[in-house]
């Protein structure tokens, strides 16, 4: 079975457009509730929804991905975000003067998006091993990853330009038909497998999936080497986001640069990760032995914090926010082509969800945390990247301690499993 036949391209290409999209509904509810309102706290509101809805939501949502048709679970939760931000974008239309009742509304549009993805995300991981053949897994996840890179660049530019000629109501209905496109493109898939439900109460239902989702979480912590991975890889999600949060004041205080170079900087962080995604797709080809290469990858990040902790110039600065974005990438590709192989079908949308859920919370996290070094060492702010460069870099000792990291990584040594 090639890489590219007709299911893996039908989800594909789905999701490139639903991606698309999803960048339309950010840019359209950012930029209505701040010419709205001009509370930086209800946009933030607005976001946090969706992400604490995917950290929260998304072991629940592994478990439904295990006993349920994952390619059902696609299309539902597609055509449900269709429905909602289509309403959404109704409302606006019809009621264009601003109330309290659009700000609550678009709040719970973005939580309901945030939650239908706790669904979706675990269900497409879990889903694309079955339709790409192994060796081709890790070209398939680079391919995903670089869409996303993708969408989220064009859908960003795009989405402003489209924002001024339609306005929210428009950008709004843009963003529905998108997911009606992904939904009934991969409705187009086979079947998939569903498991037998039991009878019984609610109850009884809601007992058997609390249970199962303990199960994906026991079947993690019981393989040192896979909990390891995974604190890992959100360990690096979370750490880098300090830089992230303080690089408008790092640009400014540190590099002695204007707005341009805080868009450059950005451009190249997000111009490294297209870089690497496709570059992953390759690597990991040839490549077997992947914790040296993720261990690599992982100290190489932590270089180019560390990097940007000691320059004062911005195009040293530039060449590390792309290698960052490179190296990441590449992390993000190995990791989640390595528990895809490693664990088994019918728990696999639990352990993704999982990774999912970790490295999604990790990224909070981080961004309170340099919320505050910011406040309390405005004046050292290269002593907090170096800090961040530093803890990074232990985390390579870390995985070079742990036996099992290599068991999980590597997929020549244990066919890709624990």
């Amino acid at each position: 079975m090639a890489l590219f036949n007709r299911n893996f391209v039908l989800l594909w290409q789905g999701q490139l457009v639903s991606q698309l999209g999803n960048q339309a509904f950010l840019i359209a509810t950012t930029f209505y509730l701040l010419e709205a309102t001009g509370s930086a706290t209800l946009v933030a509101g607005a976001m946090m929804a969706a992400t604490v809805a995917l950290a929260i939501l998304g072991p629940i949502g592994g478990t439904v991905a295990d006993r349920h048709s994952r390619r059902a679970i696609l299309v539902a939760t597609d055509l449900l975000r269709a429905s909602a931000i289509g309403g959404l974008g109704l409302f606006v239309l019809w009621r264009p003067e601003v109330t309290p009742r659009h700000l609550v509304v678009i709040v719970v549009v973005a939580g309901f998006n945030g939650t239908m993805g706790a669904l979706f995300a675990p269900a497409f991981q879990a889903l694309l091993p079955d339709l790409v053949p192994k060796e081709r897994l890790a070209p398939a996840n680079s391919i995903s990853q670089m869409s996303h890179q993708t969408s989220t660049l064009i859908g960003q530019a795009l989405g402003g330009l489209l924002y001024v000629a339609w306005g929210p109501a428009g950008l709004l209905l843009f963003d529905s038909c998108s997911f009606v496109y992904a939904g009934v493109a991969t409705w187009f898939l086979p079947p998939d497998r569903r498991l037998p439900q039991p009878k019984g109460s609610i109850r009884l239902a809601v007992q058997r999936y609390v249970a199962d989702t303990r199960e994906g979480m026991a079947y993690v912590w019981r393989r040192t080497g896979m909990s390891v991975v995974l604190g890992i890889f959100a360990g690096v999600n979370c750490l880098f986001m300090p830089v992230f949060v303080l690089l408008p004041f790092y640009t400014r205080d540190v590099l002695r640069s204007g707005p341009e170079w805080y868009g450059f900087l950005l451009g190249g962080l997000g111009a490294g990760a297209l870089a690497g995604s496709i570059a992953a797709g390759v690597v990991l080809t040839k490549v077997t032995v992947d914790a040296t290469l993720v261990r690599s990858c992982i100290g190489g990040v932590a270089g180019a914090v560390l990097l940007l902790a000691v320059t004062r110039s911005p195009w040293p600065a530039l060449a590390a926010f792309a290698a960052i974005g490179a190296l990441s990438s590449l992390i993000n590709v190995a990791v989640i082509t390595a528990f895809q192989s490693a664990v088994p079908a019918d728990i696999r949308g639990r352990v993704m969800a999982l990774v999912i859920a970790l490295s999604t919370a990790a990224v909070p996290v981080g961004m309170g945390i340099g919320g505050v070094l910011g406040d309390v060492w405005r004046e050292s702010l290269p002593q907090v990247f170096a800090g961040s460069g530093l803890a990074i870099a232990v985390l390579v000792g870390i995985s070079l301690m742990t036996r099992g990291f290599d068991a999980v990584c590597d997929r020549r040594a244990s066919g890709g499993g624990c």
